[in-house]
């Protein structure tokens, strides 16, 4: 039985040292802790989140989020509208939102605010707040990302355990393009969960129920990660439901099965992962289906920061799919968008080689796409 337990927190927003180059959000929020859904390879049941192992049946109620979060924004004096990401740990519309609404309160202060949200979910309880999405995205940036991993229900069943069905989700992300015009909303294929849901058939199946949706992209990229208590945790019903892939798993990440004890690898090797990934670009090419998000682009002085910025991480994003040289544009990318000035300034001083990891040449491409840029012929959003 699930039990609640409302909690006082000192805080409720978290600012990220660098922007997320997958969701591109600058701050994240979780008006919950513990997740109802029980999605058996949930990251969050690693022991560095701090919580109950069975956290589907403990849910924190986080009292007083809209005061917290409306006394943050407002006292912050560096705090800039950015991408707020809800949520990491746990899912914003698992049930209990239907009884404390901690999701739609913390909304209601972020429009008002004017910060641009994003919102990571496999409910369909999040069409209730479409309202408040709709004017957060026709004021700033929203986007609804709905989380879906295998198209065959009676795997689905067996990770994501609590959570609304594949053709659930497919038909919420329908609703949402059909009645809100100003939100964006795709599919994040996150994780690809070995010999489970990394077949062609999937794949294909993914990319093709996306755009029957009128999903706007899907986000791909990595194997399932295993770490100490979520290993355990996801490897004991494996073995219980599909025995024959335990040696599978042991070869892939480097383990001998222990129930009590991992001490395999964190992520499937390169060999594994970039022919998969090497398909799904293939897939999204041939169905005309975007594989990135587009960016929330204010507009102060980050500006062109982060139209630069986001051409960058995105051919970073695919280098790293693909197991290529990414890390040196990565970085040059994530310090041109923490920059406290317009990236015009430092061109026209020609100091643009004074930003961390940014040499002649790439100076040389940031100017190329400054030209593009400022004359409207950039293609930066059609990854």
């Amino acid at each position: 039985m699930v039990r609640f337990e409302e909690k006082a927190f000192k805080s409720i927003l978290n600012k990220l040292k660098y922007a997320d180059n997958w969701f591109w959000a600058r701050y994240t929020l979780n008006p919950y802790n513990g997740c109802q859904f029980g999605c058996i390879y949930c990251d969050a049941r690693s022991s560095k989140y701090h919580l109950p192992l069975d956290f589907e049946n403990h849910i924190i109620i986080k009292q007083g989020v809209d005061e917290l979060l409306y006394q943050r924004l407002s006292r912050a004096r560096k705090l800039l509208p950015d991408v707020v990401g809800i949520s990491g740990t746990t899912d914003p519309y698992q049930p209990a939102e239907a009884k404390f609404h901690n999701t739609r309160k913390c909304l209601g202060v972020l429009a008002k605010r004017r910060y641009p949200v994003h919102i990571f979910t496999k409910s369909r309880a999040v069409v209730e707040d479409l309202d408040l999405l709709e004017d957060i995205g026709r004021q700033s940036w929203a986007t609804v990302s709905i989380t879906i991993i295998s198209t065959n229900e009676r795997i689905a069943r067996f990770l994501d355990v609590r959570a609304p069905s594949p053709s659930g989700r497919f038909n919420t992300l329908k609703r949402i393009k059909s009645d809100a015009k100003h939100i964006q909303s795709g599919v994040l294929f996150i994780p690809m969960v070995p010999y489970l849901t990394d077949s062609k058939e999937n794949l294909e199946e993914m990319v093709k129920r996306t755009i029957d949706a009128g999903g706007d992209y899907l986000l791909f990229g990595g194997g399932m990660t295993l770490r100490d208590t979520q290993a355990l945790w996801f490897l004991q019903h494996l073995k219980a439901k599909f025995p024959s892939l335990l040696p599978q798993y042991e070869s892939l990440y480097g383990f001998k099965y222990n129930p009590n004890e991992y001490k395999g690898r964190y992520y499937p090797s390169p060999a594994y992962l970039v022919p998969l990934h090497d398909l799904l670009f293939e897939l999204c090419d041939k169905y005309s289906l975007p594989y990135r998000i587009k960016r929330f682009i204010p507009s102060d002085f980050r500006m062109y920061n982060y139209l630069v910025a986001e051409e960058m991480l995105n051919r970073a994003y695919k280098l790293q799919m693909l197991d290529k040289y990414w890390s040196n544009l990565f970085w040059a990318g994530m310090n041109i968008q923490n920059l406290e000035e317009s990236i015009l300034d430092v061109a026209n001083r020609n100091e643009l080689t004074t930003i961390k990891n940014v040499g002649d040449k790439t100076a040389m491409y940031i100017r190329g796409l400054l030209r593009e840029l400022r004359t409207g012929k950039s293609n930066h959003n059609d990854h």
